[in-house]
């Protein structure tokens, strides 16, 4: 099995492992849903250095999120990057 590169990183100019489960875009997934990164899931384009920098900087905020509230706080920021009809809003 290859090893993923986090897309955020590599649009930074960087090569990172991804992270999988220690990233809170990752997806465990389901009985319908095999795991894998929300973002790219949820069609976002990746490629853009401005919005990976975003992304990025939200990635760290949700991981050093110190409690539930945070954690909200900067989820519900993500979902409003996303479309209505990806976001199930």
């Amino acid at each position: 099995m290859t090893a993923r590169t986090c897309r955020i990183r590599q649009a930074l100019g960087e090569i990172e492992p991804c992270p999988e489960s220690a990233c809170p875009f990752w997806e465990e997934g389901g009985a319908l849903l095999d795991a894998g990164c929300e973002l790219e899931r949820r069609g976002i384009d990746l490629d853009r250095p401005d919005l990976a920098a975003y992304l990025d900087g939200l990635r760290r905020e949700l991981e050093l999120a110190r409690d539930a509230s945070e954690r909200q706080a900067a989820r519900r920021v993500f979902a409003e990057l996303v479309p209505p009809e990806l976001s199930g809003r």
